[in-house]
């Protein structure tokens, strides 16, 4: 049987699926990257043109100059990051869909959206580990954020369609960005970081 030919090209695709090293297609389309979506981006010894790959950058201060980016030790609720999109002129209304959890829908230019997903937890390591989870839960390529007791995730994309998008709406300022891999989630670090 294994000599059969016909049957290799289906080992990949099981193997990966057996595998579960996919993640879960968001059948989301992400609008098209600012040509200068990387000038923000410098490796760990802060050399320009870094590789975008995990562990090979991390986002820049001056990205966020002007930002606040001091960790947020209070409880915060979806306006705080309302207001902070709002602050960087991206007019998103959050849509309440259940007690604790809210979707942002962030126009992709082509009539569709890319949903971001807040869910309000009770402290700041309840968001960081529920954030953990549920990219764990969903596999490689899906990201997110988190600040203080909120957890944004984020639909997968490529590690480089993620940073554009964060890059773009400023997020890396607002929040813990985290990517995940194929065996864990991965921090980027950036100007906004907590312990």
């Amino acid at each position: 049987m294994l000599a059969d030919s016909s049957v290799w090209p289906w080992l990949g695709p099981l193997a990966l699926a057996a595998t579960g090293c996919a993640g879960i297609d968001a059948g989301v389309d992400y609008p098209d990257e600012p040509d200068d979506w990387d000038r923000h981006l410098v490796t760990p010894e802060n050399e320009p043109d870094p590789s975008v790959s995990l562990g090979e950058f991390k986002v820049h201060p001056d990205a966020c100059k002007g930002i606040a980016t001091k960790p947020v030790l209070t409880p915060l609720t979806p306006d705080d990051l309302t207001r902070f999109l709002e602050s960087q002129g991206v007019k998103v209304a959050p849509r309440k869909a259940r007690t604790n959890l809210y979707w942002y829908d962030f126009p992709n230019g082509d009539g569709g959206f890319v949903r971001l997903r807040l869910a309000v937890l009770p402290n700041a390591p309840a968001a960081a580990k529920d954030l953990h989870n549920s990219l764990l839960d969903h596999g490689p390529g899906w990201w997110g954020l988190h600040r203080s007791n909120l957890a944004v995730l984020a639909p997968k994309a490529g590690l480089g369609e993620a940073v554009a998008f964060a890059t773009k709406h400023k997020l890396f300022c607002w929040g813990v960005f985290t990517y995940a891999g194929v065996d864990d989630a991965y921090v980027v670090p950036g100007p906004y970081s907590e312990l």
